[in-house]
């Protein structure tokens, strides 16, 4: 029981992590970018699947916190559809 309440604490810990450095600025360059793109107008529902996504991916968190830039570049073209 005590490896739950430590990974709990791991996942929701990365998630607040990414969710300040990675998700919300990738979000403030896409809505920059292309304000009426489906995602920058579902502002909540975005925040709380990236969020979702951080809690279950939480160790695969390692590999995008220590490459926020790059991420961040990639995440918000893949957003606005420009490949």
């Amino acid at each position: 029981m005590d490896f739950l309440y430590f990974y709990l604490l791991f996942a929701f810990s990365g998630a607040f992590t990414t969710m300040i450095t990675v998700w919300y600025p990738a979000f403030e360059a896409a809505k920059m970018l292309d304000p009426n793109n489906i995602v920058c107008q579902k502002r909540g529902l975005y925040l709380f699947l990236c969020f979702g996504f951080s809690v279950v991916f939480a160790p695969a968190l390692l590999i995008i916190i220590l490459n926020t830039e790059e991420f961040t570049k990639a995440f918000v073209r893949s957003i606005l559809g420009k490949d």
